[in-house]
């Protein structure tokens, strides 16, 4: 599963258009990734911290994470995972490799399902816990590609 996959599950970042495949590129992930720090006032190191699945110490670190998954539409509104999108960006993130589909959706699955907090921030880092420990169950590696 590649990092840029991780980071958009996780995070992960732009509104999505009629080809969401087009959004998914690790320039767009940073142009966004810097939306969002000027947004919630996050830091260089909350940012450092979310590229490399460490978890984050700070409120504003935590609602980057909420404000990407928003933008990439992986959270919704009321701060809950939206599973139709995460599948889809598993499916378009998977490159046609069945198992590592399989795997996402697996993972998903799981995480949808978790009780998170009210608030969106804690939510979001909630779904990154959730996450990350499903995706070292099944194997997958954050720091591929």
């Amino acid at each position: 599963m590649s990092r840029l996959m991780c980071l958009l599950l996780l995070a992960v970042v732009a509104v999505v258009s009629s080809a969401p495949h087009e959004d998914l590129t690790k320039e767009h992930t940073a142009e966004v990734a810097q939306e969002c720090k000027t947004e919630t006032g996050a830091t260089d190191e909350d940012v450092e911290h979310m590229m490399h699945h460490k978890p984050s110490d700070s409120h504003e670190g935590k609602c980057l994470r909420a404000c990407m998954m928003k933008k990439f539409e992986i959270m919704d509104a009321t701060g809950k995972l939206n599973k139709e999108r995460a599948l889809e960006m598993v499916k378009i993130l998977s490159k046609d490799d069945a198992a590592k589909e399989a795997a996402g959706a697996d993972v998903v699955e799981k995480c949808e399902a978790l009780e998170v907090p009210k608030d969106d921030c804690d939510a979001a880092a909630a779904y990154e816990t959730c996450i990350v420990e499903h995706m070292h169950e099944h194997g997958l590696s954050l720091e591929e590609h």
